[in-house]
This record gives C-alpha cells, sequence and structure tokens, in this order.
C-alpha cells in the first residue's frame, strides 16, 4: 500500500496534466479569488486567523520567535565583521555616493525632510516649545556659561578679542567724526 501511495505520489508530481494536480490547481485559483472577492470566504479566515493567534501556544511560539529573532540581530549588529553589519555599511556608504551624485534623489529627500520637519512643527509645536523652555529654565547660568567656555574654547577669545577691537575702532571713528563736525 506504501508503494502504490509513492508511486501515485510521483505521478501527481511528474505529470503536469495529472487530474488530481488539476483539480487542486483549480481549487487553488477559485479560493484565492473567494479569500479576495468573497464576503463569506474573507470573514472565515479572518476568523480562523483571529483564532489561531488568540491561541496561548501560538502567542508564546511568536513571543519566542521574537526573541530570538532579535538575539541574532543584536549578535549580528555588535559584530564588526558580521554579514548584516557588511550590508549596512555597505548601503549606508551607497546611499551617501548617490546622495551626493543624484540630483533627483537629493530633491525627494529634501521633500520628505521639508514634509516631516512641517508636519512635526504643525502637530508638536507646543510639546516642542514645552521642553525647550523647561530644559533651559533648568540650567544653571554659571554652569552653561563655563560649559559654552569650555566647548568654544580658544574661539571665544578670538570672538572677544575682536569685539574689543571693532569696539575700539567703531569708537575712535565716532569720536574723530564728532571732533571734526563740531570741533572743540
Amino acid at each position: 500500500m506504501f508503494l502504490e501511495v509513492q508511486n501515485f505520489a510521483w505521478a501527481v508530481k511528474t505529470d503536469p496534466e495529472h487530474p488530481l494536480r488539476k483539480a487542486i490547481d483549480k481549487f487553488l485559483v477559485e479560493f484565492a479569488s473567494d479569500l479576495q472577492n468573497d464576503e463569506a470566504t474573507i470573514e472565515r479566515a479572518e476568523r480562523i486567523k483571529h483564532q489561531i493567534f488568540a491561541h496561548p501556544n501560538v502567542q508564546a511560539f511568536i513571543g519566542q520567535a521574537w526573541g530570538t529573532v532579535k538575539g541574532l540581530i543584536l549578535d549580528a549588529a555588535a559584530d564588526p565583521s558580521s554579514e548584516l553589519r557588511t550590508r549596512v555599511r555597505d548601503g549606508l556608504l551607497t546611499l551617501g555616493r548617490r546622495l551626493s551624485t543624484d540630483t533627483e534623489l537629493q530633491g525627494k529627500i529634501d521633500g520628505w525632510l521639508a514634509n516631516v520637519a512641517g508636519y512635526v512643527v504643525r502637530n508638536y509645536r507646543h510639546e516642542i516649545t514645552t521642553l525647550i523652555t523647561d530644559t533651559v529654565a533648568r540650567w544653571d547660568a554659571e554652569e552653561t556659561s563655563r560649559k559654552i567656555e569650555l566647548q568654544v574654547g580658544r574661539d571665544l577669545q578670538f570672538i572677544r578679542i575682536n569685539g574689543t577691537v571693532v569696539g575700539s575702532l567703531a569708537g575712535l571713528v565716532i569720536y574723530t567724526v564728532g571732533q571734526l563736525a563740531f570741533g572743540s
């Protein structure tokens, strides 16, 4: 009996015109059509789908599968020689090269960024304002000044020197014009 089942399965597999194969193909085409167009079939399929996904064993399996996939991704991201990191790096490099040369892509991305920025400002401006105001209000003036001086450092000294020189020259010009115009 087992040999007959094997022979039958082989005949179905190798003969594209086999009646069982044609019947299965016809059923699958009709079922696919019903899944897209027949309300009763769509409803039954949705009900079955919800029953399957609501089952505790399926939920546990999904949780375990996600944990495993997440672990694999994190491990690959941590390994500098992993295929994932290599592909992401290569993809980013390719994107960077395209962005530097492809004006059409530059325009698309500029448009997307402008749309995103506009959306964020239109919908979250009050939250952004509150965040900035609250953050600045918590700053200590002396501490902030010290941090800015540490970050800006040498450039801040040039700004101070330039301000002193420009201010002195402006004062000298004003004094000279005043002396020439109104005399003493």
